[in-house]
């Protein structure tokens, strides 16, 4: 059979470029200079695995990676006349991904197969509609059985039976696919990283449990944390470096990177030894099982950043989201990783449930003094969106928080607010994320003077956007700090 594994489409109805992150969420972004492409990681493991396990014919294609709207991606499917569709969608994109779908089915006689958050949180919705198959959670191995001709009423994971248990994630092959070149999604790579860097996963899950977390509740439905044999991801590096000579790094882009310190001082010593550490890496990290001596081994592997979820300043929202934090720790942490010459990254949320004007203020203020303690040197804002599937979402949905009059595509953690509290409304919370992205690129550009880093910046930017992007963000970034005086 011909089998097609498809990420989301990539240019939406109203022309905005995807960002695609499923497992985590997805936005759109009316400008191509400020697109870039996530490896659509758990489809490539399940391409890889299909196709060591099956004879089929299988391709993997990403329509986000190459900017596809509908009619264009509906196009290439077509010319592939595949016997089983598999896409795997965000909430953002799922009514022009069903759509794309169920012509395929039409035109080609596919049969389709849904996977990934949305599929997993609305899988009858979507069997009315006319898709043949959802799978639920982490789906590698319910589609492998799927496409076996296994008995259906007892494969695990597959709608709407009971969810299989978690997978041995040492049991997958590398998410390495000829169909996709890896170093694509490093050019351009994710915006705050240095270097072409390959996203890598070294581990799977997270022990954690925010409300919010589309990984921890989506996918796998319990607190995790699944580490890969230390030898095997080392040897995946040599090979990946092998394959792409270009590559000067590794993004360590799972849910978190740090588990487990002793995995991680093992790692280290790993790299070292199969002498790796020439090459930049970067990971996503939590900030709770981060101390010294694990930094230390990092930066001597050749870490040169970590990130950290930060999301908030408030006691009251990190009880409400159930992310505990230690404010303090979180400043010595960041405090000992610029003392070994880390680069530091943090990750901020505006809106979460428990939030409120003053409470996400305190979010703002802290960011403000971690930037002017130098103590940060990039962060993410966001607004915290109710991804279906989540706690956050239910709560929202049970008391009537959701915002009225809005569709799927309105699930977009970058630009929309979902919720409306009582004394906090959508908008409100919109306005505030917006009034933090004015304080830290005001802080950030006065960082710069102050350092003598402005013909830096002004090159990588050049480098990254040309010259007319360059001449944009130099105009925007002039009217930016005319609204940021006005706040004053």
């Amino acid at each position: 059979m011909k089998v097609v594994i498809a990420n989301s489409i990539g240019i939406d109805k109203n022309g905005h470029y995807i960002i695609h992150s499923p497992s985590r969420w997805s936005e759109g972004v009316k400008e191509k200079s400020h697109w870039f492409a996530y490896y659509p990681w758990e489809l490539a493991y399940l391409s890889s695995l299909l196709k060591r396990e099956t004879n089929h014919e299988v391709k993997l294609i990403d329509g986000c990676l190459m900017k596809l709207n509908k009619k264009d991606y509906s196009a290439l499917i077509k010319n592939l006349n595949p016997d089983i569709l598999i896409i795997e969608s965000a909430t953002r994109m799922i009514d022009e991904n069903l759509e794309l779908a169920l012509e395929i089915k039409k035109s080609c006689l596919s049969r389709v197969i849904f996977v990934g958050q949305h599929a997993s949180a609305f899988p009858q919705q979507l069997i009315d509609q006319g898709v043949d198959n959802v799978c639920i959670g982490e789906y590698e191995f319910t589609v492998l059985e799927l496409i076996q001709n296994s008995d259906q009423a007892q494969i695990l994971g597959l709608y709407p039976n009971k969810r299989r248990d978690l997978l041995e994630i040492n049991s997958l092959p590398w998410p390495e696919d000829d169909d996709v070149s890896r170093i694509d999604y490093a050019c351009p790579g994710e915006p705050s990283s240095e270097f072409k860097e390959i996203q890598m996963y070294a581990s799977r899950g997270c022990p954690g449990s925010c409300n919010f977390c589309v990984a921890r509740h989506v996918y796998y439905n319990c607190s995790n944390w699944r580490k890969r044999n230390i030898d095997d991801i080392v040897k995946e590096i040599a090979y990946l470096k092998e394959k792409y000579p270009q590559m000067e790094g590794v993004f360590f882009d799972e849910e978190v990177h740090n588990g487990n310190r002793e995995f991680i001082l093992e790692l280290s010593k790993g790299i070292i030894a199969a002498g790796l550490n020439n090459l930049h890496y970067e990971a996503m990290c939590d900030v709770r099982f981060l101390d010294e001596q694990v930094l230390r081994a990092m930066k001597n592997a050749g870490y040169y950043k970590i990130r950290i979820g930060i999301e908030t300043a408030s006691e009251k929202v990190m009880q409400a989201i159930n992310k505990p934090m230690d404010l303090n720790h979180i400043q010595n942490i960041l405090l000992t990783a610029k003392k070994i010459c880390l680069t530091t990254y943090g990750t901020f949320t505006f809106g979460a449930f428990g939030s409120d004007y003053s409470e996400d203020i305190k979010t703002i203020r802290f960011m403000e003094t971690l930037i002017k303690q130098d103590l940060l040197d990039g962060l993410q804002l966001s607004i915290c969106t109710p991804q279906p599937g989540t706690p956050f979402y239910q709560t929202a949905k049970e008391n009537n928080l959701l915002r009225a009059q809005s569709d799927f595509s309105d699930y977009d953690g970058g630009n929309f607010a979902m919720v409306s509290y009582p004394n906090y409304n959508h908008k409100q919370i919109e306005n505030i994320k917006q009034q933090a992205l004015l304080v830290r690129d005001h802080l950030y550009l006065m960082k710069k003077i102050r350092e003598h880093n402005l013909l830096k910046w002004t090159l990588a930017i050049l480098r990254r956007y040309g010259l007319w992007g360059f001449i944009r963000k130099a105009f925007r970034r002039f009217l930016l700090e005319i609204k940021f005086l006005n706040l004053k």
